[in-house]
């Protein structure tokens, strides 16, 4: 591999280990294990509730690792889900469940707080206001 692909990757690698620390952060928390699983899960259940098109959006914005992680098992047919609060939740705390337990509630207001500081303000307010008022509560709760 070229120096400049190499550096690529390890400039990728930093950048999602630095999205999992603010999550860790977020979390108050020391795991980085239970800060991956509550970035991948909301991203999903955040990915699952866009259009093609936002979700594509999104992604645009992540890093190269993230961006594969989101996109990881997408079938982007009949989407979105309707998904309101309630549901929401619950397809956070599923996905979750398999790497431990969780508080799907705190995990999604966790990875809303880093998304608003590391994704663009125009492309946040893109994605607030494709989500029904009570997911949108959730980011002001962040």
């Amino acid at each position: 591999m070229s120096d400049s692909v190499t550096s690529n990757i390890n400039s990728s690698v930093q950048k999602t280990y630095e999205w999992i620390a603010d999550v860790e952060s977020e979390l108050h928390s020391s795991s980085r294990q239970e800060a991956y699983h509550a970035l991948r899960s909301v991203l999903h259940a955040l990915r699952d509730r866009l259009t093609v098109e936002e979700a594509a959006h999104l992604a645009a914005q992540l890093p190269g690792v993230l961006r594969g992680v989101y996109y990881e098992s997408w079938s982007p047919a009949n989407k979105p889900d309707k998904l309101g609060k309630h549901e929401f939740l619950d397809r956070i705390k599923g996905e979750y469940a398999a790497a431990g337990h969780a508080d799907p509630h705190r995990c999604a207001t966790a990875v809303f707080a880093v998304l608003r500081k590391r994704i663009s303000a125009g492309e946040i307010q893109d994605i607030r206001s494709m989500l029904p008022k009570d997911i949108q509560e959730l980011w002001l709760a962040s």
